[in-house]
């Protein structure tokens, strides 16, 4: 009896260590099953990042090129409205060089009446006046002259500045979604 019990516990021994061993072999096929999918997920997650890092890139590439463009208008536009700017200033210089002209002539006709008076006998001439009157004159001229030019070239480098950081935006709207929403 004592030997019956000792193979029936024998048997019985060996039937749960197979059915532990159809356990861990399912297990393991149920592990491997789950690698396998999470490598294709992984694969798949791969290829879509990829997809949208080109993507993205590409759109970043079409917005720099557009930006460059855009600056490329605004450097020339700028550089056109210096161009102005320069033509303004000559043409004020050449009409502040008439008007030294015509001061000079009123100051040449008037000390050549003085002069004409002062033969007379009439008076004597003080053109201490018109000389002051004169170069006041030219220096009001020449320091308005220097202001103007820096004032439009300031104005011309501001404008041009202004124009290339609204380009800039402009840019960074379309790579930037969560802006056009809020705005």
């Amino acid at each position: 009896m004592l030997a019956l019990l000792k193979s029936r516990a024998w048997q019985l021994l060996a039937l749960v260590l197979a059915a532990l061993l159809l356990w861990q072999s399912v297990g393991h096929l149920l592990a491997l099953r789950a690698a396998d999918k999470a490598r294709t997920d992984l694969a798949t997650e791969r290829a879509a990042t990829a997809a949208a890092a080109a993507e993205t890139s590409e759109r970043y590439r079409k917005l720099e090129g557009t930006y460059r463009e855009s600056l490329d208008t605004i450097t020339r536009e700028a550089g056109q409205a210096m161009a102005r700017a320069t033509v303004d200033a000559d043409a004020a210089r050449a009409a502040a060089g008439r008007l030294r002209g015509d001061l000079a002539d009123y100051i040449t006709a008037h000390r050549a009446a003085a002069n004409a008076r002062a033969a007379a006998g009439q008076c004597a001439p003080d053109t201490a006046a018109l000389d002051l009157l004169a170069e006041l004159q030219r220096r009001a001229d020449e320091r308005a002259g220097a202001l103007a030019r820096i004032a439009d070239d300031a104005r011309s480098r501001g404008a041009a500045c202004e124009w290339a950081y609204g380009a800039g935006i402009m840019m960074t709207l379309p790579a930037r979604p969560s802006l056009l929403e809020s705005r």
